[in-house]
């Protein structure tokens, strides 16, 4: 070995001696260093439920939220100004404040820090008196006790195989309407209904109704007390199909022995018009007569496609569809082809398929060439009908057909007339059951070009001297060829964005968000916007966020989308400087 090389091993050897004389010294300073530049950062909240979820019109509410909630007191922000809330002391413990003008219905409910925001969650104004659930309640011997009518019960299935008994007094010739919000309101649980007697004996229940939460209703027969239990399996199924429970398994149950609007005939109104609306359910009086409702969607805006309706007298609210096509009533008899009602395009058709086995038949004329785009709502509208729709020429000879194929949709078909003439569009149930309630809303229109767009993520967020980049799908319909661009408003101060082009097929736009050196902190709502760059027909389509994730294919959430993307900009970390750490002393 040479000089030199002896003398750099002994170098190197005197440095592994000396840094192992320092290591627990600099271990410490290091990792206070860390935990001092990593203390002016927080974990992104994660709120996993809100209980109760919801609360009385011009109610103060005591609400907890589970998940992480750091640094507390966290900070709210709601689509409803008539909301506020107001955290206390105790860490997941807030007071919401529903004003008496605030609108009945859901709202969303995002919770952020000054490192970035949660998802958004769903809270419910209501129109009933509220009351918490109170255990133990398992045993119908003694299950808690509900003094009156309507009421929206805010309970918790508390853990695996937990059920939840209430006792009701209930009156010959009334009818029992129980309905329950927890799948969607996002807890995380597939909900039941059973009515027993005080013998125990089944008596009623309900798996589905609003998709995944049950709608449970009943004519009682004879006056006395009546054990209503809800139970639930896990959602997302598991392999071990039992009873769950958990913290976040919480539920709205809404009883009701008074007037309840099911439906309405016809089931939706065209936007800029009135409407006269007769209104099924139960409860109606001894006749079971419709009530009449007028309604008013001369001032519904162009992004408005439903309005809430509480008729005067009723316990509940309706949701009505609102739509731009002209309103029409199926008129009978229409089963057969030389009775098929004549059709005006466009239009939106109110329908029954009832009785049991009923068809409705339209007559379509059409030019050769001329498209057409069908569509039957009737699922998405909580009806039962499981429609299917086909056309016909003139000697019954099928030309197209579509069903939900499976997949708990309604039917949708796109059609070109092979040649002029008139032709039979045919709406009816897929396994032939019917009845009153059997409702559709059948639209046909011409496809017009459009163009939509949809974000795949509901919040982003940007440290100040980077980039942060947001994918935007754009897709285009009906040979829609217009340039179009994607951009973002409502962008805080020291933070840009690109402006990014679209394919000419449609596709996925990615925007660049870029934020200053100094970009100050920032926590707010963005707006990102794909925009038709044609002078004489300019076009602006919101993009959205779904909130559905996958449960699209099993019903609707009380919400199912926002334009209300979130954006942190988050604070440069602040580095505390390090302690002094005294060497440790030297050993002989």
């Amino acid at each position: 070995m040479s000089t030199a090389a002896h003398h750099k091993t002994l170098g190197s050897l005197f440095a592994v001696v000396w840094l192992s004389r320092l290591r627990s010294a600099t271990r410490c300073i290091l990792a206070f260093a860390v935990l001092a530049i990593n203390s002016t950062r927080a974990e992104v909240p994660t709120v996993d439920y809100l209980f109760p979820a919801g609360g009385k019109l011009g109610a103060k509410v005591q609400v907890t939220a589970g998940g992480k909630l750091d640094p507390w007191p966290i900070q709210v922000w709601t689509d409803c100004p008539e909301l506020t809330f107001k955290a206390e002391e105790t860490k997941g413990k807030l007071i919401v404040e529903i004003a008496t003008n605030a609108p009945v219905g859901p709202h969303l409910v995002r919770f952020y820090n000054r490192d970035g925001a949660s998802s958004v969650r769903c809270f419910i104004v209501g129109q009933a008196a509220e009351q918490l659930e109170n255990e133990p309640n398992d045993d119908p011997k003694k299950a808690q006790p509900v003094d009156k009518t309507p009421v929206t019960i805010n309970g918790r299935l508390e853990k695996s195989g937990d059920t939840d008994s209430f006792a009701l007094n209930l009156k010959e010739g009334q009818w029992l309407v129980a309905g329950v919000d927890a799948y969607s309101i996002d807890s995380p649980m597939d909900p039941t209904l059973h009515l027993l007697d005080q013998q125990g004996t089944k008596l009623a229940f309900n798996h589905d109704g609003f998709k995944l939460d049950p709608l449970l209703s009943y004519h009682v027969e004879k006056t006395g007390t009546y054990i209503l239990q809800l139970s639930a399996f896990a959602y997302p199924p598991k392999a071990d199909v039992r009873l769950t429970g958990s913290e976040s398994s919480v539920y709205r149950m809404t009883l009701r022995s008074g007037p309840y609007a099911r439906y309405a005939f016809p089931a939706g109104i065209q936007r800029g018009t009135k409407a006269t609306l007769r209104l099924f359910g139960w409860n109606l009086g001894t006749t079971g007569q419709a009530i009449v409702h007028q309604l008013d969607g001369s001032i519904l805006g162009p992004r408005v496609d439903q309005i809430l309706v509480a008729a005067p007298g009723f316990e509940n609210c309706l949701r009505i569809p609102v739509g731009d096509a002209p309103e029409e009533l199926e008129v009978e008899p229409n089963g057969t082809s030389d009775l098929a009602q004549p059709l005006r395009v466009p239009c939106t058709m109110n329908g029954q398929v009832n009785p049991a086995g009923d068809e409705d038949r339209y007559l379509l004329t059409a030019k050769k060439d001329e498209k057409f785009l069908i569509r039957v709502k009737s699922a998405a509208l909580e009806f039962p009908l499981d429609a299917v729709v086909r056309l016909e020429d003139q000697k019954g000879s099928q030309l197209a057909r579509s069903d939900d194929q499976g997949k708990l949709e309604d039917p949708e078909l796109s059609w070109t007339a092979p040649a002029d003439g008139s032709y039979v569009l045919i709406v009816g149930d897929l396994i032939q059951r019917g009845g009153p309630d059997y409702v559709y809303r059948l639209s046909i229109i011409h496809p017009a070009p459009d163009f939509k767009a949809a974000l795949d993520n509901q919040a982003f967020k940007l440290e100040p001297g980077k980039t942060a980049d947001m994918k935007v799908n754009v897709s285009r319909a009906n040979e829609f060829r217009d340039s179009l661009i994607v951009v973002v408003e409502g962008l805080p101060d020291g933070v840009t964005s690109t402006a990014g082009s679209v394919p000419v097929k449609g596709g996925d736009v990615t925007i660049t968000l870029s934020a200053k050196a100094d970009a100050k902190p920032a926590n707010l709502p963005i707006r990102v916007l794909a925009l038709s760059t044609n002078p004489d027909a300019p076009r602006v389509r919101i993009a959205m966020a779904s909130l559905k994730g996958t449960n699209s294919a099993l019903g609707d959430l009380q919400i199912n989308e926002t334009d209300s993307v979130w954006l942190t900009v988050i604070p440069k970390p602040e580095p505390v400087p390090p302690k002094e750490v005294k060497p440790e002393p030297k050993k002989d």
